[in-house]
């Protein structure tokens, strides 16, 4: 018991002190300069030798393998340019305009209310018994819940907020411009895309949002609204490192998004794909297996799940901008289920890496076995050389809260779990893996 309760502090306190980014960021502005709490990948059975600017590769640890590539730190973004102090605040915009501005305001007002909670159950921490912990911990965790959903409503008010009077509100240009900023930062591009439009299709000239828009627009297969924003943000001098690495494949990935979307569409007109249930710590996703393509790598998968191989198991490698792996049965990248199969991604129907793609890990061709991982981004250095077998059709927002985490390099943070997979629904023939001799 003692070790039990030794173990809840340490948790509580890695807790207490590891907010996801969107708490980090809008809690200095929502209230006003108080002291922040500080916020807080798929490697297969070793890992590819990858080119030296392309992103690291999912891998698959050997027995021996060498160490991976950390995760790179994300680049400090720059403070957003604010409109003169003589501007009207929320407040004030909200005792005089509509409706918009007016639930903004409501909204911001329980959002602040949510942080000083916060702080006040971080306090009740610090002063607490061993054995008042674990209440501790449930209504921290109840917090976070209600503060995961209170980010995506806030930025969707905010944006029609600011939609009803572009820039006429310094306090809310500002919060939406560092709130799209954590959002990509977060990987996510959903809640992003809704702040970005608002800011970009209304006038905001901060210069900083046309990288992450024009990233977030990539992301989302807008590969129109990419190519216009990619542009607005050079005109600025406002490129960023990670921006500037979609410029090159807008080309490649609109053709890649056509073939894609046709392929998708007979998908739908048959609805006869297999599609399993992933829930996680985290929250559900619903994904839908490319049997037509992938028949070997999906027969495998399903075994796998019907023989419950994947419960309890953890996402052991999660980088940013990445992806999250996970299947590893010992979690840490070098186990797998005692065989190989093998490569579905070199004939000519392979299918390409988008966002929300279910890939296999592996240390080389044909060295597949049950780990797994699920791109954030596409992923065009791994197009050919990994099988792309499904893809997440609902609960994408799980992906930007999972915790990231790199096992070479990270030996505090607590992963994820996978705390089961089952088949919604598969064709009416037996699945199998098909194993390398």
């Amino acid at each position: 018991m003692l070790r039990r309760i030794s173990s809840i502090r340490s948790l509580a306190r890695f807790l207490v002190f590891v907010l996801p980014v969107s708490f980090v960021g809008i809690c200095g502005m929502a209230l006003s300069q108080e002291a922040d709490p500080v916020g807080a990948a798929p490697a297969a059975e070793a890992e590819p030798t990858t080119p030296a600017e392309a992103p690291p590769e999912p891998s698959k640890a050997e027995p021996t393998p060498a160490a991976a590539a950390e995760a790179e730190s994300p680049t400090p973004t720059a403070e957003p340019t604010t409109t003169p102090a003589t501007s009207p605040t929320t407040s004030e915009v909200a005792a005089e305009s509509g409706s918009a501005a007016t639930a903004f305001a409501a909204k911001l007002e329980e959002w602040k209310s949510l942080l000083k909670e916060l702080r006040a159950l971080q306090t009740e921490y610090n002063e607490a018994p061993e054995d008042a912990l674990v209440p501790i911990l449930q209504r921290w965790n109840e917090l976070m819940t209600k503060g995961d959903q209170m980010v995506k409503e806030i930025g969707s008010i905010g944006a029609a907020a600011f939609a009803e009077a572009p820039n006429e509100d310094r306090e809310l240009t500002r919060f939406l411009v560092k709130l799209l900023a954590d959002h990509s930062e977060r990987d996510a591009y959903e809640d992003a895309n809704v702040v970005a439009k608002a800011l970009i299709d209304n006038g905001c000239d901060v210069a900083e949002i046309f990288s992450n828009g024009a990233i977030v627009a990539f992301c989302l297969n807008d590969f129109d609204s990419a190519e216009k924003y990619l542009k607005l943000a050079s005109e600025r001098g406002a490129m960023s490192e990670e921006a500037q690495k979609y410029v090159s494949l807008l080309d490649e990935y609109r053709t890649y998004w056509e073939e894609e979307k046709k392929i998708r569409e007979k998908e739908a007109a048959a609805d006869d794909l297999p599609r399993v249930k992933i829930t996680t710590s985290k929250g559900d996703m619903i994904v839908e297996l490319f049997e037509n393509e992938a028949p070997g790598a999906v027969g495998n998968f399903i075994s796998l799940v019907e023989k419950k191989f994947y419960d309890g198991l953890t996402f052991h490698r999660v980088l940013q901008h990445f992806m999250a792996q996970g299947g590893c049965p010992n979690g840490t990248g070098n186990g797998g289920p005692g065989y190989n199969i093998y490569c579905e991604c070199k004939q000519d129907n392979y299918r390409k890496h988008f966002r929300g793609t279910l890939s296999m890990a592996h240390a080389g061709p044909d060295t597949g076995g049950s780990q797994f991982f699920v791109t954030f981004v596409p992923t065009s250095h791994l197009n050919g050389l990994h099988t792309a077998f499904g893809r997440v059709i609902e609960g994408m927002d799980v992906l930007s809260k999972l915790q990231r985490i790199s096992p070479d390099a990270d030996k505090k943070s607590q992963p994820d779990v996978i705390e089961k997979i089952e088949v919604l629904r598969k064709r009416d023939h037996e699945y199998v893996p098909n194993k390398v001799q």
